[in-house]
Parts: C-alpha cells; sequence; structure tokens
C-alpha cells in the first residue's frame, strides 16, 4: 500500500510539472520554427492527414452499431464548462438512447455481470483507469457510442456506423510521431463498437495482464489500446468493414485539433529538425505548413477539447449542473442492490 501511494504521489508531481511547463505557457503561436525551413525542398516530406471524405452506404442500410450515447463521471452534477458539449449529442442524434454511469453505477455493472474484473477494477489505483476500463465494458455489454465529457458532437454519426460495426478513434498524427517517433495511436476519448464485438472482448480479457503497469497510458489508456488493436489485427486479418472488423479512423474524423498542452514541446523539439527521424522532421513540416492551433473541418464528426478531466481533477470545477437538466431523460443503470 505504501508503495502505491509513493508511485502515487510521483504520479501527481509530474502530472503538476507537466502542467506547469507546456499546459500554462503562454507560448500559443500557431505555428513551429524549422531553421533554414527555406531552403528544404518540402515535396520531399507527404504532408500527414487526409484531404476528403470517404464514401458511406445509402441512408437506406441499417445501423451497424446500436444508437446509444454512452458517458461516465463521477456522479450526477457535471461541470457547466462541459455542459454544452454533453448538450451537442443530442442535438445531432435525438432519436438516440442515452445512457449516462456514474462512478457507483459502473462499479454496479462490474460486480454483477463481471465479477471476475472486480478485484482488478477496485485494484487500479487511480480513478482513470476505472474510467478507461469501464468504457470497454460498457461498450461490449451494451454497443454503442462512448464520448468523454469534453468531445463535441459536430454532425450525426449515421453514416460512419452504417459502414463499420467498430471505430476507433486515432490521435493527430503529430503526437505519437513527436512523443514517441510511431504513427497512429489509439485514442479512447471517442470509441464506437457493436454489442458483444470481439475486438472489445479482447480489450476486457487483457485488463488483469496490463493492470501492474505504472503508467495509465500503457495499463488502460491509449497505449493499451493500441496494443491490443494491433494484436486483434494480427489475429483476425479481416477488413475493416467485415462485422467483426475494426476500423481505425483518420483523425480528422474524431480528434482534429492538436492538444494545446503539447505546443511548447513540439516547437521545441522542431528546432532541432536536422537531428529528428524522418518521420519526425515529416510531422514538423506538417505542423509548419497547417499549424499547431487547428479547428475541425467539415468532416469532423466531433471535437476533443483537452480538457483533460481527470488529471486536473483537484482544480476546481466551477458550478455545476444535475445531469437532467442536461439531458433530460437520460438513463443510469440500475444497481439491483
Amino acid at each position: 500500500m505504501a508503495r502505491r501511494r509513493t508511485k502515487l504521489v510521483i504520479c501527481t508531481i509530474l502530472i503538476l510539472v507537466y502542467c506547469v511547463l507546456f499546459s500554462f505557457s503562454p507560448e500559443k503561436a500557431s505555428s513551429v520554427e524549422i531553421p533554414q525551413f527555406e531552403l528544404l525542398d518540402v515535396e520531399d516530406f507527404l504532408q500527414l492527414g487526409i484531404n476528403a471524405e470517404e464514401e458511406y452506404p445509402s441512408s437506406k442500410n441499417p445501423l451497424k452499431i446500436s444508437p446509444i450515447i454512452h458517458q461516465t463521471w463521477r456522479d450526477k452534477k457535471v461541470s457547466s464548462r462541459v455542459a454544452i458539449w454533453i448538450k451537442s449529442w443530442s442535438t445531432f442524434h435525438p432519436t438516440w438512447q442515452y445512457m449516462f454511469w456514474t462512478d457507483h453505477a459502473a462499479r454496479c455493472l462490474v460486480r454483477e455481470k463481471y465479477n471476475n474484473l472486480l478485484p482488478t477494477y477496485d485494484g487500479y489505483i487511480e480513478s482513470i483507469r476505472r474510467a478507461d476500463a469501464i468504457r470497454y465494458i460498457i461498450l461490449y455489454e451494451y454497443g454503442g457510442v462512448y464520448a468523454d465529457m469534453d468531445m463535441e458532437s459536430l454532425r450525426t454519426l449515421d453514416p460512419i456506423i452504417r459502414k463499420y460495426s467498430c471505430i476507433l478513434a486515432q490521435e493527430p498524427y503529430e503526437h505519437p510521431i513527436m512523443d514517441g517517433n510511431f504513427e497512429h495511436l489509439v485514442f479512447n476519448a471517442f470509441l464506437a463498437c457493436a454489442k458483444k464485438h470481439p475486438f472489445m472482448k479482447l480489450a476486457i480479457n487483457r485488463l488483469m495482464d496490463f493492470s501492474h503497469f505504472w503508467n495509465v497510458l500503457d495499463s488502460t489508456g491509449p497505449h493499451f489500446l493500441t496494443f491490443i488493436y494491433r494484436v486483434y489485427l494480427f489475429q483476425s486479418n479481416i477488413t475493416s468493414d467485415d462485422k467483426d472488423g475494426v476500423y481505425l479512423a483518420p483523425a480528422e474524423y474524431f480528434v482534429p485539433t492538436i492538444d494545446p498542452a503539447k505546443f511548447r514541446y513540439i516547437r521545441i523539439i522542431c528546432k532541432t529538425f536536422y537531428n529528428l527521424s524522418k518521420l519526425q522532421q515529416r510531422a514538423c513540416i506538417s505542423i509548419r505548413i497547417s499549424g499547431l492551433q487547428r479547428s475541425p473541418c467539415t468532416i469532423s464528426f466531433t471535437n476533443h477539447h483537452w480538457l483533460h478531466t481527470y488529471f486536473s481533477g483537484w482544480f476546481a470545477e466551477g458550478t455545476t449542473r444535475e445531469l437532467s437538466d442536461v439531458v433530460p431523460g437520460a438513463l443510469i443503470y440500475n444497481c439491483s442492490k
């Protein structure tokens, strides 16, 4: 127990340092500096991202994912800051069911239907790990769409869920490239999957195996889900539009903006352009052309506002509102006892 407390204190300190260095930096310039940029042949570095939306099935085709929106929070009082984004899901999906999961309701679901996972679930040292794990369990049990509280809906999801039975968002292309020199990091702030989909089954089956990892990203978060995605692709060998397939959507669809907390870090890295890998150089040039401060585009289904809600829990959240006032008729899981 003492070791866990020590790790938690260290993690908290690291997050505070990160926020001080990056999140609250006044340096919010829209682009990056690349030494001797004018001498580079930009055409040697293909720009990241897509320019056009894919084609979707006819509106006569059935939905492959249940029309349910799932969101989670500690209790039924939500920050007024996120209320407008919560409402956006009902605005663009007026006929969809909306299910809200408090911490109590989430634990009830695990206890009643996934009791073998309860020791792992209760044993997590941070609430964010339980928040990560429960979204995989909810989607496996019910199907539908999971969205973080700071995820805003911009248009209906109907077209894309007629085509795919399981959809994963990915972080902006530059995030994993600048942080780890690799591409395609799955982002778990938005997930859409059919009920009892084998991908979500694999994810919840591996939660116990990864529960000991020190970093939340590796234990339950984006790194964990990226690993599960790669394992699933290797094992299944099926197309993304198959009923058991998984589709990793372009960043422009669900997470079109770079995290402002990374702006200063990216600017510092790109100043060392000639010491970077080819992939990182490509990312720097992409940012140099497109800018750091971006907006959703016409093909974006959602926008993520990068509040880091669970990591910033020690800050005042301001005024709160009852969920029933924000989403009248929202359903909450009814515990049997």
